[in-house]
């Protein structure tokens, strides 16, 4: 089963960890690692690597989202420095548990339409 989705529907997929062809398989076997194809319409992911790029993608959402919080924290002048920590560290956790599977889709997504591309 082959499909031709836009490239903006496939990066969605990938956002979603969904397969990017048909958006029904899963992306992932486990929490960050990639399946070999898709179980649905059997497209291969075995040479996509994303590398270092989700992570960095990760670090940088996460540091324009906290670095605001912890510099408004901080003029406040309400709260201790320990206080502070106990907000801004389980929240940096949280957003990058929670964002670097997303990322990780989106740029197995990326390389994968990168991939179908014909070579010249």
């Amino acid at each position: 089963m082959n499909s031709n989705p836009s490239p903006a529907s496939s990066l969605f997929r990938g956002l979603r960890r969904k397969c990017p062809n048909c958006g029904i398989g899963k992306l992932f076997a486990s929490y960050l690692k990639p399946r070999d194809y898709c179980e649905h319409c059997r497209e291969s992911f075995a040479e996509l690597d994303a590398d270092d790029g989700p992570a960095w993608l990760t670090v940088g959402a996460v540091t324009i989202t906290v670095a605001p919080l912890l510099f408004i924290l901080e003029s406040s002048g309400r709260y201790s420095y320990t206080v502070e920590m106990l907000i801004v560290v389980p929240l940096t956790i949280a957003l990058v548990l929670l964002l670097l599977p997303l990322t990780k889709g989106f740029f197995i997504s990326a390389l994968w339409l990168l991939s179908r591309k014909p070579k010249a």
